[in-house]
């Protein structure tokens, strides 16, 4: 299993980016969706994201949304555009004092589906991923 983690404190109060975030399938804020479809309501609800460029979507099932704790977590289901196996992520967000907030995303998945690429070069490039999403995550929470 390979993990990782991306950790940002951002400059908005936890209360107004728990808004953004535990809107799962809305990603209006992130420059990286062109589109959204979400099927179902709740734990469990798939947002299906389309990518520019791309027809086919990464497909992500929520399986946990906890405001008491500000968590939730969520799969990437395997498909065309996702190459990781078993990929998982959990995202908390805490109070770090001075209207800003902590947030941490943690992901794990199983390996690769495609030859060439390995699970470091995939890391690498989901750590930077999610840190341009925290940014933006910020810039929506601070509207």
């Amino acid at each position: 299993m390979y993990e990782f983690t991306v950790e940002k404190t951002l400059d908005a109060p936890l209360d107004k980016v728990w808004a953004v975030v535990a809107d799962f399938a809305n990603l209006d804020w992130f420059a990286g969706a062109e589109r959204v479809e979400k099927i179902g309501e709740g734990v469990g609800q798939v947002r299906r994201i389309f990518m520019p460029g791309s027809d086919q979507p990464v497909e992500e099932e929520l399986l946990v949304l906890s405001p008491a704790t500000h968590q939730l977590e969520y799969a990437v289901l395997e498909g065309p555009v996702n190459i990781m196996r078993d990929y998982r992520v959990t995202a908390s967000l805490a109070d770090a004092g001075e209207g800003r907030t902590l947030a941490v995303w943690q992901a794990s998945f199983a390996g690769v589906t495609i030859d060439g690429v390995s699970p470091e070069d995939m890391i690498n490039v989901m750590q930077a991923t999610y840190d341009s999403m925290l940014g933006a995550v910020a810039v929506a929470a601070a509207d």
